[in-house]
């Protein structure tokens, strides 16, 4: 487990690097006038980092440190995977239904509550804040505009 980790960590670390590289080809800019490559060049730095701190925590973690092993780890992850990929389905078609305020919250609620068993009070919180954040960040403030819904917002 962990030689794979450390190997997929390294691929995705030199893939990031790869992206960065490219963007400047396109030509960054700055924070005020964004170039061509800006976002790529972000998405990549971001990549990078992720990957670097999944790297050290490859080194850090401890052999052994209490997960299931064998086939009760593989059917649990074949079950978390298939339990995700139904509720990503089911909420793609619920958001032009529900509208993407209703849609969102429901299907946030349900990773917590379900997917990884938190508590109802923190899956509703989670929920709310997870959703209010993507209105904000994209009907506020990039102006997109998202399914309605039920709702009139």
């Amino acid at each position: 487990m962990f030689r794979s980790d450390r190997y997929s960590s390294l691929f995705f670390l030199g893939l990031a690097a790869f992206i960065c590289w490219q963007s400047l080809a396109f030509g960054v800019g700055t924070l005020g006038q964004p170039g061509p490559g800006f976002l790529s060049f972000s998405a990549g730095v971001a990549m990078g980092l992720l990957s670097l701190v999944f790297l050290i925590g490859t080194f850090l973690k401890r052999r052994g440190s209490g997960e299931p092993s064998g086939e009760a780890k593989t059917g649990s992850r074949r079950a978390t995977v298939i339990t995700l990929c139904l509720s990503l389905f089911a909420y793609a078609i619920a958001v032009h239904w529900l509208g993407f305020v209703l849609a969102t919250l429901l299907f946030v609620v349900f990773l917590f509550r379900i997917v990884e068993t938190e508590p109802w009070w923190r899956s509703l919180t989670k929920g709310a804040l997870v959703t209010a954040g993507n209105y904000l960040v994209f009907v506020l403030w990039l102006g997109i505009p998202l399914p309605k819904g039920i709702f009139p917002w």
